[in-house]
């Protein structure tokens, strides 16, 4: 687990900056200095863009992370990747074609509701474009276990670089109009800077000729655009559906409370960099003892960090929300549905590297597109019923039952799954100090609350933790920086 710490560790720093850049944006100057309208326009575009993204890389940057490392001379890696690099075009020239032939027909679709979203079609199918070869170029890093530079410009560039075009916004500089075309450039960039970091990873010499198991290669990135469509659906479909049903600015409403869960995936996220090609090389090898090592420690150590954030959030977001305007006290509910989502990603550990790199995944797949499907009919019948709660128990419901449809077709097939006794403990520790600390409230400043409180929990926790030893590298990282502090003078 050392280079698993090493680059998780880093990758969590990272992606804990580029959480706070975005707190500041979407909780501090979007919510001031962008109307409810185009704020939730911000989130209807970035999320349609994403739902469309799988189609756009045809699911190449899994693929590069699963078959780079069975190609064994220059001149086989240098075919590959060249083909890497056009392939995404068989799914992009397609859609840009229909877009163009079916404009107005798509344009009235989308707008039936909230008409000023049928300006951007382009500028989302442009992100989605860049998302994808941004996510490819990434992949090409990952296979040198090189994930800490390209953490940095998926989870902090990004949010910088819209940090200071929000600045303009509210200096008057540009219009919120001109803001959220600037999202092009923006998602452009980052795509640059990620190709040129690829780049001096390794240059491959341009070489084109048939690729060796290249059916296969197809057939598994046909399938990777199968499971990136359901995995982006199961996560981004509510907000694209909302705007069929509801006033735009209750996106806005939504996006806070999917943004405030989302710290709860900060973990996952950081560790996942690194685990996607250590699954993959350990599979390649035939190590399945890794494997399942891989799968408990880092479902464990998931567990036990996401989980204090879950309680920290649980604990205090009656209180946040009093910081916010007070329109957007109407997704409060919506905060715990999405924290139960993101909590079940860090639950299931390796889960899905395991699946991705191995042949398990094809029936997944297809279990993730009937749910998939039926997320699509719980939005259509709970949105106009229940509004934003409704598309989140929609959310909730679909991505749950996937979540651990998946974990129980890992223990079938390969009779190993991620949880431990110390999981079982971890998950009685929250409960126990959710149900303390809950309805624990000092009637003082709200953000002197919100500090006495959390410090109490984050105390008591990693107290509890550290002295159940429930979990062995955070014991020796403890340690560690224990030692490191006695040597200062």
């Amino acid at each position: 687990m050392g280079i698993v710490i090493k680059h998780s560790s880093w990758n969590l720093v990272i992606t804990g900056i580029g959480f706070v850049l975005g707190a500041v944006n979407v909780l501090v100057l979007a919510t001031a200095y962008l109307s409810d309208d185009y704020y939730g326009l911000w989130n209807y575009i970035l999320s349609t863009s994403f739902l469309l993204f799988p189609l756009m890389s045809f699911g190449l940057h899994n693929t590069i992370v699963k078959y780079y490392s069975t190609f064994e001379t220059d001149r086989q890696r240098n075919n590959f990747l060249t083909q890497m690099l056009f392939w995404p075009l068989v799914g992009a020239i397609p859609i840009f074609g229909l877009v163009y032939w079916f404009y107005e027909d798509l344009k009235m679709l989308i707008t039936t509701t909230n008409p000023m979203v049928g300006d951007y079609l382009w500028p989302i199918l442009l992100i989605a474009v860049f998302q994808a070869y941004f996510e490819i170029f990434y992949a090409w890093t990952k296979v040198y276990l090189k994930t800490i530079e390209g953490n940095f410009l998926k989870e902090v560039f990004y949010r910088a670089a819209a940090t200071v075009a929000l600045l303009l916004v509210v200096f008057d500089i540009i219009s919120q109009v001109q803001f959220i075309q600037s999202l092009i450039l923006i998602y452009f960039l980052r795509m640059l800077l990620m190709g040129i970091l690829a780049w001096r990873t390794y240059a491959p010499k341009f070489v084109f000729y048939k690729l060796e198991a290249g059916r296969e290669l197809l057939w598994y990135s046909t399938l990777m655009v199968v499971a990136g469509s359901v995995g982006t659906a199961l996560i981004d479909l509510d907000k694209n559906m909302l705007n069929q049903y509801m006033d735009i600015a209750n996106i806005s409403y939504y996006g806070v409370a999917g943004f405030i869960a989302t710290v709860i995936a900060i973990p996952a996220r950081g560790m996942a960099q690194i685990m996607h090609p250590l699954t993959a090389g350990y599979f390649n090898a035939g190590h399945l003892d890794k494997v399942e090592n891989l799968y408990k420690r880092s479902s464990l150590n998931l567990t036990i960090v996401s989980g204090l954030l879950l309680v920290l959030i649980v604990c205090n977001v009656n209180e946040f929300y009093q910081l916010l305007p007070a329109e957007f006290a109407v997704a409060i509910p919506v905060v715990f549905l999405i924290c139960l989502v993101k909590f079940t990603e860090n639950l299931l550990g390796s889960n899905n590297a395991i699946l991705y790199n191995t042949n398990l995944y094809q029936f997944t797949l297809w279990l993730g597109l009937g749910l998939a499907l039926v997320a699509w009919g719980l939005n259509m019948w709970l949105i106009p019923a229940y509004g934003l709660l409704g598309a989140a128990v929609a959310t909730c419901i679909s991505y749950v039952v996937y979540a651990f449809a998946k974990a129980y077709y890992v223990q079938l097939k390969l009779k190993i799954h991620p949880w431990t006794s110390q999981t079982g403990i971890s998950l009685l520790v929250m409960g126990v100090l959710t149900v303390v600390f809950y309805p624990w409230d000092f009637h003082w400043n709200v953000l002197v609350n919100i500090g006495l409180k959390s410090s109490l929990i984050t105390a008591a926790f990693s107290l509890i933790v550290y002295r159940l030893k429930l979990s062995k590298e955070i014991n020796e990282a403890v340690h560690s920086f224990l030692r490191k502090r006695k040597r200062l003078p």
